[in-house]
């Protein structure tokens, strides 16, 4: 598949979507035409790193949020299982104690 970063064609192999190949191509496309204009006079490989380093960045503050959203998570899930039984029980004991017959 070729992709196009910076106007300069990439042709590129990969297991991946071609759909998010092409999304990943234009994510580090704009990146790169972002610090361009912030830097103009800086060399291409200065700009490459620096993207770099931004998409890193980024993927590990996301990595962080979902570690996060995971432990929210298994703390909703056993809230949910310990309410659960409480509630369970709290019937059990009606069923029980309920006079029978209408």
């Amino acid at each position: 598949m070729t992709v196009e970063i910076l106007g300069r064609p990439l042709t590129l192999m990969s297991p991946m979507l071609p759909e998010k190949l092409q999304a990943v191509a234009q994510t580090v496309d704009e990146q790169l035409r972002e610090l361009q204009r912030a830097f103009p006079t800086s060399p291409l490989a200065d700009l490459a790193i620096l993207a770099a380093l931004n998409l890193a960045l980024e993927n590990l503050e996301n990595q962080d949020n979902y570690q996060e959203l995971q432990k929210t998570h298994r703390q909703l899930q056993a809230e949910i299982e310990h309410r659960s039984r409480q509630l369970l029980q709290k019937l059990e004991v009606y069923d029980v104690s309920a006079p029978s017959g209408p």
